[in-house]
């Protein structure tokens, strides 16, 4: 995984904030890996951890929060999720909007 910033790793924690909170308030059971929300499991073997993963109603979304820095750099994270989650009927999102 890439590294941030500190003030682009605020931006980023924000941003994952402000999408879990959204998704509470549609009634989606939200973890985050964020002080404050359960930490969502490890992904895949290397054990990769999805910004947000939400269940609602037995459907499932994992929820991935992007920086200017770690667009790119994530590739292999984003493969794990992807998989992960065609494998078991999820959404996989990508968040591309720059935060920066």
């Amino acid at each position: 995984m890439a590294k941030r910033s500190s003030q682009q790793q605020t931006k980023h924690d924000r941003k994952v904030r402000q999408i879990a909170q959204k998704l509470k308030s549609e009634r989606w059971d939200v973890q985050a890996d964020l002080a404050g929300y359960d930490k969502p499991d490890p992904v895949g073997k290397d054990k990769h951890i999805p910004d947000i993963r939400a269940t609602k109603a037995g459907a499932e979304r994992l929820i991935e929060v992007e920086t200017p820095e770690t667009m790119q750099s994530d590739k292999k994270q984003h493969e794990t999720f992807r998989r992960s989650a065609a494998q078991k009927a999820q959404d996989y999102v990508q968040d591309r909007r720059s935060i920066g």
